[in-house]
């Protein structure tokens, strides 16, 4: 097999020696691949550990795309999906930008994986795998007063008893800007990969800290050194998205605040003219808005 041409990085490269791991691209190209599944086992294991059984061993790595019932329902599209050798199943997503119903978002996903893990036809008996849905979240998610750590789990269960859990569906939670250790104070597999989810864009070289070959394999994946013209080209086009939609963002906001600012002067000088004082006519506006 002919070797695959490497880019042709500015040196040094504007924006850190390696990829942003946030980027869809560049977590897919990190954990979504047959030839490194062992970093996706790694990645299992470590923010799983809680709800498997036992440790993961060895996955297939299956196709995204999960199909609707029928051509004109919507299917669902996820960054990783990928079965064990006990056949449950397991997707995983990275989350850049925030959005109010993330929560249901991940359900809709699940359901459209659980009905194509049932059995079709008469014999049918709904039984399915145990599917398990990671989700990395790149903002911060409310959860409701108290849950505050980084990882969130959130599973079937028995409302009169508690302790009594269903295993069938697991969807766990990880609000990477929670984390902010730094690398001397990482002690666990877990601690190390959120770090370096989180940081490894701005570092100059791989921390002494993270040994072993895991990592050894990740930062030479993640260095730009090593893409080739294609990848480089497809990870800028989505960190460009990323900046332009940053930058739509902070524009909407400015002229949010403008717009508003103008609408609130126009109501008080209505008042005003009804006779009001500057303090009646304030009072009377937060009144109404609250």
């Amino acid at each position: 097999m002919p070797k695959r041409k490497r880019a042709q990085i500015p040196q040094p490269p504007p924006h850190g020696r390696y990829a942003q791991l946030t980027l869809d691209f560049a977590f897919k190209k990190a954990f979504g691949t047959e030839q490194d599944k062992d970093l996706l086992i790694a990645l299992l294991n470590a923010f799983l550990e809680r709800k498997l059984p036992s440790p993961i061993i060895d996955v297939h790595i299956a196709n995204p795309y999960v199909p609707g019932k029928t051509r004109g329902k919507r299917g669902a599209i996820f960054d990783i999906h990928c079965q064990d050798t006990m056949g449950n199943k397991f997707m995983v997503e990275m989350q850049m930008a925030k959005q109010e119903h993330f929560i249901q978002r991940t359900l809709f996903n699940l359901s459209m994986a659980i009905t194509n893990s049932i059995k079709k036809g008469e014999d049918s008996n709904f039984s399915f795998p145990c599917i398990y849905s990671l989700n990395f979240l790149n903002f911060d998610l409310d959860f409701g007063e108290g849950c505050d750590n980084i990882m969130q789990y959130i599973s079937l269960s028995n409302e009169d008893k508690p302790k009594i859990r269903y295993k069938y569906v697991n969807l766990v939670y990880v609000r990477l800007t929670r984390f902010g250790k730094s690398i001397e104070e990482c002690r666990s597999l877990q601690d190390k990969l959120l770090f370096t989810l989180r940081h490894a864009h701005e570092l100059k070289t791989k921390p002494k800290q993270l040994k072993g070959t895991l990592f050894d394999r990740l930062y030479e994946i993640m260095e730009f050194s090593n893409f080739t013209d294609m990848e480089y080209s497809e990870y800028m086009s989505q960190m460009i998205a990323k900046i332009d939609r940053r930058a739509q963002l902070a524009c909407a906001r400015k002229e949010g605040i403008v717009e508003g600012e103008a609408r609130g002067r126009e109501e008080v000088f209505s008042l005003l003219e009804q006779g009001l004082t500057l303090q009646e006519a304030k009072k009377r506006l937060l009144t109404h808005r609250v």
